[in-house]
């Protein structure tokens, strides 16, 4: 099924899908430390995810708290992931372990007898 989707439309839903789940990431970290602080993995994240932080400030409700803005970035990333790309892309998404990069990493955890 995975390779009915074209090659680029793989790549850019693992594009979309890595910052989805790096913003994720950010959230939870967010929640036990401060946001400024120095752990490297926080620190990475905060880089990683900055760019499209910016972005979808641009369309972020003022109400949203700083503290919630990864949350937020991850949904909208998930929504666009979710209805948008199979769209463009052309292919189905009928639950959430029919995007490209989930079904990768499910077809891994097969493969590997988790």
């Amino acid at each position: 099924m995975i390779t009915a989707i074209p090659p680029m439309g793989i790549l850019i839903d693992f594009v979309f899908g890595a910052l989805m789940w790096t913003s994720l990431a950010h959230f939870l970290l967010i929640m036990v430390l401060k946001e400024d602080s120095a752990f490297i993995f926080l620190w990475a994240l905060r880089n990683i995810n900055a760019p499209i932080h910016m972005a979808i400030n641009l369309i972020k409700p003022n109400s949203i708290m700083k503290r919630l803005e990864p949350l937020y970035a991850a949904f909208v990333l998930f929504i666009l992931r979710y209805y948008l790309l199979p769209l463009l892309i052309g292919f189905d998404v009928w639950h959430f372990y029919d995007m490209p990069l989930e079904r990768l990493f499910l077809s891994v955890k097969s493969d590997l007898g988790f």
